[in-house]
Protein backbone atom coordinates (compact mmCIF):
# COMPACT_ATOMS: atom_id res chain seq x y z
CA UNK A 1 0.00 0.00 0.00
CA UNK A 2 2.94 2.04 0.64
CA UNK A 3 4.85 2.28 -2.76
CA UNK A 4 0.81 2.59 -3.89
CA UNK A 5 0.73 5.78 -2.22
CA UNK A 6 3.95 6.94 -3.28
CA UNK A 7 3.21 5.95 -7.05
CA UNK A 8 -0.39 7.65 -6.63
CA UNK A 9 1.01 10.68 -5.43
CA UNK A 10 4.01 11.15 -7.94
CA UNK A 11 1.69 10.23 -10.99
CA UNK A 12 -0.96 13.32 -9.42
CA UNK A 13 1.68 15.56 -8.57
CA UNK A 14 2.98 15.27 -12.56
CA UNK A 15 -0.70 15.77 -13.86
CA UNK A 16 -1.25 18.69 -11.77
CA UNK A 17 1.49 20.38 -13.50
CA UNK A 18 0.41 19.72 -16.71
CA UNK A 19 -3.23 21.20 -14.99
CA UNK A 20 -2.08 24.28 -13.94
CA UNK A 21 0.81 25.17 -17.21
CA UNK A 22 -2.21 24.62 -19.92
CA UNK A 23 -5.49 25.25 -17.76
CA UNK A 24 -6.44 21.75 -18.29
CA UNK A 25 -5.59 18.30 -18.64
CA UNK A 26 -5.56 16.96 -14.72
CA UNK A 27 -7.83 13.99 -15.62
CA UNK A 28 -6.35 13.47 -19.32
CA UNK A 29 -2.80 12.81 -17.60
CA UNK A 30 -3.87 11.20 -14.32
CA UNK A 31 -5.91 8.58 -16.09
CA UNK A 32 -3.41 7.09 -18.11
CA UNK A 33 -0.81 7.36 -15.92
CA UNK A 34 -2.17 4.96 -12.94
CA UNK A 35 -3.93 3.23 -15.23
CA UNK A 36 -0.22 1.74 -16.18
CA UNK A 37 -0.21 0.14 -12.56
CA UNK A 38 -4.09 0.48 -10.82
CA UNK A 39 -7.04 -1.08 -12.49
CA UNK A 40 -8.37 1.36 -14.28
CA UNK A 41 -12.09 0.70 -11.94
CA UNK A 42 -9.76 1.76 -9.00
CA UNK A 43 -8.02 4.84 -10.64
CA UNK A 44 -11.56 6.68 -11.74
CA UNK A 45 -12.86 7.05 -8.40
CA UNK A 46 -9.49 8.13 -7.25
CA UNK A 47 -9.47 10.80 -10.32
CA UNK A 48 -12.98 12.00 -9.42
CA UNK A 49 -12.74 12.98 -6.04
CA UNK A 50 -9.58 15.07 -6.57
CA UNK A 51 -10.62 16.67 -10.22
CA UNK A 52 -14.03 17.87 -7.70
CA UNK A 53 -11.93 19.27 -5.61
CA UNK A 54 -9.02 21.02 -8.16
CA UNK A 55 -11.88 22.07 -9.79
CA UNK A 56 -14.24 23.86 -7.00
CA UNK A 57 -11.34 25.32 -5.66
CA UNK A 58 -11.17 27.35 -8.99
CA UNK A 59 -14.89 28.51 -8.94
CA UNK A 60 -13.97 32.15 -7.54
CA UNK A 61 -13.48 34.55 -10.12
CA UNK A 62 -15.08 32.09 -12.91
CA UNK A 63 -19.13 32.53 -12.09
CA UNK A 64 -19.64 35.99 -14.28
CA UNK A 65 -17.65 35.02 -17.05
CA UNK A 66 -19.10 31.94 -17.85
CA UNK A 67 -20.97 31.08 -20.86
CA UNK A 68 -24.22 29.86 -19.05
CA UNK A 69 -26.19 29.14 -22.25
CA UNK A 70 -23.73 26.57 -23.44
CA UNK A 71 -23.28 25.57 -20.03
CA UNK A 72 -26.17 24.72 -19.03
CA UNK A 73 -27.06 22.08 -21.69
CA UNK A 74 -23.36 20.78 -21.08
CA UNK A 75 -24.09 20.12 -17.42
CA UNK A 76 -27.63 18.45 -18.69
CA UNK A 77 -25.96 15.98 -20.61
CA UNK A 78 -23.20 15.38 -18.29
CA UNK A 79 -25.83 14.03 -15.84
CA UNK A 80 -27.59 12.05 -18.11
CA UNK A 81 -24.22 10.44 -19.88
CA UNK A 82 -22.07 9.78 -16.73
CA UNK A 83 -24.08 7.03 -15.30
CA UNK A 84 -23.57 5.15 -19.20
CA UNK A 85 -19.98 5.66 -18.77
CA UNK A 86 -20.02 3.98 -15.22
CA UNK A 87 -21.81 1.12 -16.16
CA UNK A 88 -19.14 0.40 -19.12
CA UNK A 89 -16.40 0.87 -16.55
CA UNK A 90 -17.96 -1.53 -14.43
CA UNK A 91 -18.49 -4.77 -17.09
CA UNK A 92 -15.84 -4.49 -19.10
CA UNK A 93 -12.30 -5.97 -18.96
CA UNK A 94 -9.67 -3.29 -17.87
CA UNK A 95 -7.32 -3.45 -20.90
CA UNK A 96 -10.56 -3.04 -23.07
CA UNK A 97 -10.96 0.20 -20.97
CA UNK A 98 -7.10 0.96 -20.95
CA UNK A 99 -7.29 0.74 -24.39
CA UNK A 100 -10.65 2.80 -24.81
CA UNK A 101 -8.91 5.86 -22.61
CA UNK A 102 -6.17 5.80 -25.10
CA UNK A 103 -8.46 6.27 -27.92
CA UNK A 104 -10.45 8.83 -26.14
CA UNK A 105 -6.99 10.65 -25.38
CA UNK A 106 -5.61 10.32 -29.29
CA UNK A 107 -9.43 11.67 -30.34
CA UNK A 108 -9.17 14.49 -28.01
CA UNK A 109 -5.41 15.91 -29.42
CA UNK A 110 -6.84 15.74 -33.03
CA UNK A 111 -10.19 17.85 -31.62
CA UNK A 112 -7.53 20.32 -29.97
CA UNK A 113 -4.90 20.17 -32.69
CA UNK A 114 -7.65 20.56 -35.43
CA UNK A 115 -8.72 24.27 -34.73
CA UNK A 116 -12.74 23.71 -35.15
CA UNK A 117 -14.62 26.75 -35.11
CA UNK A 118 -18.01 27.35 -34.31
CA UNK A 119 -20.59 30.29 -34.78
CA UNK A 120 -21.20 32.59 -32.21
CA UNK A 121 -24.02 30.81 -30.32
CA UNK A 122 -23.94 27.36 -31.32
CA UNK A 123 -27.32 25.36 -30.97
CA UNK A 124 -28.14 24.13 -27.65
CA UNK A 125 -28.38 20.47 -29.46
CA UNK A 126 -24.85 20.48 -30.06
CA UNK A 127 -23.98 20.98 -26.19
CA UNK A 128 -26.10 18.63 -24.75
CA UNK A 129 -24.60 15.93 -27.28
CA UNK A 130 -21.04 17.49 -26.34
CA UNK A 131 -22.05 17.06 -22.40
CA UNK A 132 -23.68 13.20 -23.04
CA UNK A 133 -20.25 12.20 -24.80
CA UNK A 134 -18.21 13.89 -21.87
CA UNK A 135 -20.49 12.60 -19.13
CA UNK A 136 -19.85 9.05 -20.39
CA UNK A 137 -16.11 9.84 -20.77
CA UNK A 138 -16.05 11.04 -17.00
CA UNK A 139 -18.01 7.76 -15.81
CA UNK A 140 -15.46 5.62 -18.30
CA UNK A 141 -12.31 7.04 -17.67
CA UNK A 142 -12.97 10.17 -15.39
CA UNK A 143 -11.65 11.74 -18.56
CA UNK A 144 -14.91 14.58 -19.65
CA UNK A 145 -12.46 17.50 -20.73
CA UNK A 146 -11.54 16.81 -24.22
CA UNK A 147 -15.03 17.34 -25.89
CA UNK A 148 -15.36 20.14 -23.38
CA UNK A 149 -12.50 22.02 -24.34
CA UNK A 150 -12.79 21.49 -27.83
CA UNK A 151 -16.13 23.07 -27.94
CA UNK A 152 -15.31 25.97 -25.33
CA UNK A 153 -12.11 26.68 -27.38
CA UNK A 154 -13.95 26.80 -30.63
CA UNK A 155 -16.01 29.69 -29.82
CA UNK A 156 -15.27 33.28 -31.18
CA UNK A 157 -15.59 34.70 -27.80
CA UNK A 158 -13.17 31.65 -26.11
CA UNK A 159 -10.38 33.88 -25.47
CA UNK A 160 -12.86 35.81 -22.28
CA UNK A 161 -15.20 32.50 -21.52
CA UNK A 162 -13.16 29.01 -22.44
CA UNK A 163 -11.28 29.50 -19.24
CA UNK A 164 -14.32 30.09 -16.77
CA UNK A 165 -16.46 28.12 -18.13
CA UNK A 166 -14.42 25.15 -18.79
CA UNK A 167 -13.78 25.90 -14.91
CA UNK A 168 -18.09 25.85 -14.22
CA UNK A 169 -18.55 22.99 -16.23
CA UNK A 170 -15.47 20.74 -14.56
CA UNK A 171 -17.04 21.57 -11.07
CA UNK A 172 -20.07 20.42 -12.43
CA UNK A 173 -18.57 17.10 -13.43
CA UNK A 174 -16.95 16.60 -10.50
CA UNK A 175 -19.96 16.49 -8.82
CA UNK A 176 -21.83 14.55 -11.40
CA UNK A 177 -19.29 11.96 -11.50
CA UNK A 178 -18.64 11.59 -7.41
CA UNK A 179 -22.42 11.26 -7.04
CA UNK A 180 -23.01 8.74 -10.11
CA UNK A 181 -19.74 6.21 -8.22
CA UNK A 182 -21.44 6.93 -4.82
CA UNK A 183 -24.52 5.34 -5.85
CA UNK A 184 -22.86 2.57 -7.21
CA UNK A 185 -20.83 2.09 -4.55
CA UNK A 186 -17.64 2.22 -6.43
CA UNK A 187 -15.59 5.09 -3.50
CA UNK A 188 -14.37 2.61 -1.42
CA UNK A 189 -11.95 3.17 1.75
CA UNK A 190 -8.67 2.51 -0.65
CA UNK A 191 -9.66 5.33 -2.82
CA UNK A 192 -10.44 8.04 -0.10
CA UNK A 193 -6.97 7.53 1.16
CA UNK A 194 -5.07 8.11 -1.78
CA UNK A 195 -7.00 11.12 -2.65
CA UNK A 196 -6.53 12.37 0.39
CA UNK A 197 -2.73 11.34 0.21
CA UNK A 198 -2.28 12.87 -3.24
CA UNK A 199 -3.90 16.08 -1.78
CA UNK A 200 -0.65 18.08 -1.12
CA UNK A 201 1.06 17.07 -4.49
CA UNK A 202 -1.73 18.01 -6.27
CA UNK A 203 -2.08 21.70 -4.78
CA UNK A 204 1.61 21.82 -4.95
CA UNK A 205 2.09 20.86 -8.67
CA UNK A 206 -0.78 23.05 -9.98
CA UNK A 207 1.15 25.88 -8.49
CA UNK A 208 4.04 25.10 -9.99
CA UNK A 209 2.65 24.91 -13.05
CA UNK A 210 1.02 28.23 -13.17
CA UNK A 211 4.70 29.26 -12.67
CA UNK A 212 5.76 27.91 -15.28
CA UNK A 213 2.77 29.19 -17.92
CA UNK A 214 3.31 32.79 -16.31
CA UNK A 215 7.31 32.55 -17.12
CA UNK A 216 7.09 30.70 -20.41
CA UNK A 217 6.06 31.72 -23.77
CA UNK A 218 2.72 31.94 -25.04
CA UNK A 219 3.48 29.83 -27.68
CA UNK A 220 4.80 27.30 -26.01
CA UNK A 221 1.09 26.08 -23.89
CA UNK A 222 -0.08 24.51 -26.23
CA UNK A 223 2.36 21.95 -28.07
CA UNK A 224 3.46 21.18 -24.59
CA UNK A 225 -0.10 20.30 -24.30
CA UNK A 226 -0.59 18.19 -26.90
CA UNK A 227 2.80 16.38 -26.86
CA UNK A 228 2.82 15.21 -23.41
CA UNK A 229 -0.90 14.20 -24.08
CA UNK A 230 0.22 11.78 -27.22
CA UNK A 231 2.48 9.90 -25.63
CA UNK A 232 0.44 9.23 -22.64
CA UNK A 233 -1.83 8.08 -25.42
CA UNK A 234 0.50 5.99 -26.80
CA UNK A 235 1.89 4.35 -23.36
CA UNK A 236 -1.75 3.30 -22.45
CA UNK A 237 -2.70 1.87 -26.54
CA UNK A 238 0.56 0.12 -26.11
CA UNK A 239 -0.18 -1.00 -22.62
CA UNK A 240 -3.41 -2.40 -23.07
CA UNK A 241 -2.39 -3.74 -26.63
CA UNK A 242 0.46 -5.98 -24.85
CA UNK A 243 -1.96 -6.71 -22.00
Amino acid sequence: MVWTIIFVAAAIFLAAVLRGFTGFGFALAAVPLLSLALDPARVVPVVVILQAIVAFSDLRGSWRDCDWRSARWIIAGLVAGTPAGIALLTSLPPDRVRLAIGLLIAASVALLGAGLRLPERPVGVLALVVGAVSGMANGLAAIPGPPIVAYFLALPQAGRVARPSIIIVFAATGLAGLAALLLRGLVERDAIILSLAALPGMFIGSRLGVIGYRRAHPKLHRPVALAVLSVLAAMLIGRALMG
